[in-house]
């Protein structure tokens, strides 16, 4: 549990909790965070099967950024987490294929309650006053957003080359835009600039519908402090280091 991982700063361990196999990054001093009266920043990240080096290539990228710009004193925990069914644990409700056969199980509110049962109390247990964030790539992207809407529990998320093409999700983002919460959150979007250049017509509408997202949850939104950043390349373009800048956007941005 993390109140037994002060002494445990700048390392990452793997651990597996009600099946799923979790990697956690500790960063920083929080017991002294704690005693300065500053919430701590955990980052709820879905990751693939077998991912942990994208863990700690991320987790690298972070420390050598906030070396390099004398942030490091702001402590952070990374909880990251594998799927073993991609398309089902990130999607939000059942939808047919985009290519090829494989189809979308609509499955993400059994993930969102393993991670509300069981990984938060675990990553969250006898320890401080936290701010919770969802961190994803891809359809786990979508996945960040859809939590964050969904649940009132994260005061922001990251998305990063997220499929919001998804059929439905820009209906969903126009019901759920004004039920997130009414106080400080912080959105990260980003998308490849070759992404929505491709012969499928719904992955083609990735580009505007991620512009759309981004005005009907942080424009005209004084609570928001949001940001969409467009990076050079596709979709499988280095995911990892766009997945590290979200989060290290959040970490400069929020007050810790």
């Amino acid at each position: 549990m993390v109140g037994n991982w002060k002494n445990m700063a700048n390392g990452l361990t793997t651990t597996t909790i009600q099946n799923r196999t979790c990697h956690i990054y500790v960063s920083g001093d929080q017991e002294r965070m704690t005693k300065a009266g500053r919430r701590l920043p955990v980052f709820y990240w879905g990751v693939g099967e077998a991912d942990r080096a994208s863990v700690e290539t991320v987790a690298a990228l972070l420390e050598e950024r906030r070396a390099k710009e004398r942030t490091a004193s702001k402590g952070f925990i990374l909880a990251a987490y594998e799927s073993e069914n991609w398309n089902d644990d990130f999607s939000p409700w059942a939808a047919p294929a985009v290519f090829g056969t494989e189809t979308f199980g609509g499955k993400a509110d059994a993930t969102l309650r393993w991670l509300t049962r069981h990984f938060m109390p675990y990553v969250e247990a006898n320890t401080f006053e936290i701010a919770r964030f969802s961190v994803g790539y891809s359809l786990a992207g979508l996945f960040s957003l859809w939590v964050y809407c969904e649940c009132g529990l994260f005061a922001g998320a990251v998305s990063c080359s997220g499929s919001l093409w998804y059929e439905g999700w820009l209906d969903y983002v126009r019901n759920a835009a004004t039920a997130c919460r009414d106080e400080p959150d912080y959105i990260y979007l980003s998308l490849g600039d070759k992404e929505e250049k491709t012969k499928n017509r719904r992955m083609a509408t990735v580009g505007d519908n991620t512009k759309k997202v981004y005005a009907m949850l942080c424009e005209n939104r004084d609570h928001v402090k949001g940001i969409l950043e467009w990076n050079r390349g596709g979709h499988f373009s280095e995911p990892d280091l766009r997945i590290a800048k979200g989060i290290y956007w959040i970490l400069k941005q929020f007050d810790v």
